[in-house]
């Protein structure tokens, strides 16, 4: 989830319809400048009993340890500290109390590798480890919503107010699901349209393969990935596979008459955060909100509350990945580096994904999170298809001068023929937390 610190890189310049297409033609990068970044989410659970720790339980805690002992630098929300940053690295806590590293964009995995292992490494240094537990599932496994306190952060406050209002779901998402997610950059519209539309065709497939998500509330679900089914319940304004985008070629332009029509769901005047009024985005630029109009902000804002599967901003993000502990979790930005990053894997991928029709892909991805690897599309095997496409990745990586063996935990996932999630213990806190715990 995205971290807007209040007073912090704030482009107040007004804005008309054309400068929202121009804002993703700035995007744009020469092949050299390209860089992958990760975010890492994982959630702190009590040894003892499995429960989720809570922002006032001992996240805020670890939060000041880490400042004090790493040279993070503290920001403050509110009068309390929510977010920690080193270079371009963040740390930042999401509503329920779920710690998220988003690395620094990185030429090479193995960077990513590094900063992940240190910043394990410095949260295993400041927390207990015969209390604590890091672990790394796309559902808490053992709290229920209720048992989850929600921070403090105004944003998630706010949001707090009005999901509900969208979906059944809202509360679950927020304070108790963690994924990978990962950032790419793109050369220009073009190419940034063809990886945007690969990464929601092939999305439901590859999310198959770190399906980690079968339990919830202390109890078996009918889910290999119960985040996947939470987010099919979400907020459908802001949230989906963007089938009907996919229908037509996808461009810039596109994104921004479809991100025009969403709702706002906060407002924001750089310092503060308040409701929104119940307009969209348009009505914001046509007409304005108690005399003010929008700013290349409130579009920044804007753009980080839609919760697409993929989500294009002045780079691409692919969001649908179930949290997983290392090394799976690197297999994530390893499989789409690998796709998407070399023209020859870009075009095989994209020839693959035309088997994927845009009508077909919820159906898809409701039965990848019920079933994972052991789901079936169009008559033939997930394992099949995945299979298919780390070998497109792997070509991929190769061609970048990249190590490979990155998809190794998805070779391991494949021979299995099950998902992540299918293959956890039955059992107490102990077995579920060796299910999904960050190893030593």
């Amino acid at each position: 989830m995205s971290t807007h610190l209040p007073g912090t890189g704030i482009d107040d310049t007004p804005v008309a319809e054309s400068d929202l297409v121009d804002y993703f033609h700035g995007g744009a990068k020469p092949r050299s400048a390209w860089r992958v970044g990760a975010e890492f989410e994982k959630i702190a659970a009590d040894r003892s009993t499995g429960r989720q720790i809570g922002f006032d339980d001992g996240i805020e805690t670890v939060l000041r340890a880490l400042a004090l002992l790493f040279s993070w630098e503290p920001h403050y929300e509110s009068g309390r500290l929510t977010t920690l940053t080193r270079g371009w690295s963040t740390v930042s806590v999401e509503p329920g109390g779920q710690l998220e590293l988003s690395t620094a964009p990185s030429a090479h995995l193995a960077e990513l590798r590094s900063e992940l292992d240190t910043h394990l490494n410095e949260l295993r240094a400041v927390t207990d480890p015969a209390r604590i537990a890091w672990i790394a599932s796309g559902v808490t496994p053992v709290s229920t919503i209720s048992e989850i306190p929600l921070n403090p952060r105004p944003r998630h406050r706010l949001m707090a107010e009005y999901l509900p209002t969208r979906s059944a779901f809202a509360l679950h998402m927020m304070k108790a699901t963690a994924s990978t997610q990962v950032t790419f950059d793109f050369a220009d519209e073009a190419d940034a349209g063809r990886k945007f539309a690969l990464a929601l065709r092939l999305g439901p497939v590859v999310n198959a393969l770190f399906a980690n998500a079968p339990m919830f509330g202390g109890r078996r679900t009918e889910f290999v990935s119960y985040r996947g089914h939470v987010w099919h319940g979400m907020d459908p304004d802001r949230s989906g596979l963007l089938t009907d985008l996919l229908a037509g070629e996808v461009t810039f332009a596109r994104w921004v008459q479809l991100v025009l029509d969403v709702p706002l769901l906060l407002l924001t005047d750089g310092e503060s955060l308040r409701p929104a009024p119940g307009v969209t985005f348009r009505t914001f630029l046509n007409r304005g909100i108690d005399g003010r109009f929008p700013t290349r902000h409130d579009w920044d804002v804007h753009l980080s509350t839609m919760f697409t599967e993929a989500r294009l901003k002045r780079f691409l993000e692919v969001r649908g990945a179930d949290a997983t502990p290392a090394p799976l979790a690197l297999a994530v930005p390893a499989i789409w580096k690998g796709l998407l990053y070399d023209a020859d894997a870009l075009g095989a991928a994209t020839d693959l994904a035309r088997h994927f029709k845009p009508e077909e892909l919820r159906p898809l991805s409701e039965m990848a999170s019920r079933a994972g690897l052991r789901a079936e599309y169009r008559g033939k095997p997930l394992t099949d298809w995945c299979r298919e496409i780390v070998a497109i990745a792997d070509a991929g990586l190769k061609h970048q001068g990249e190590d490979a063996t990155f998809l190794d935990p998805l070779r391991a996932v494949l021979a299995s023929g099950r998902s992540p999630g299918d293959v956890w213990s039955k059992g107490g806190a102990p077995e579920v937390l060796a299910a999904c715990e960050y190893g030593g």
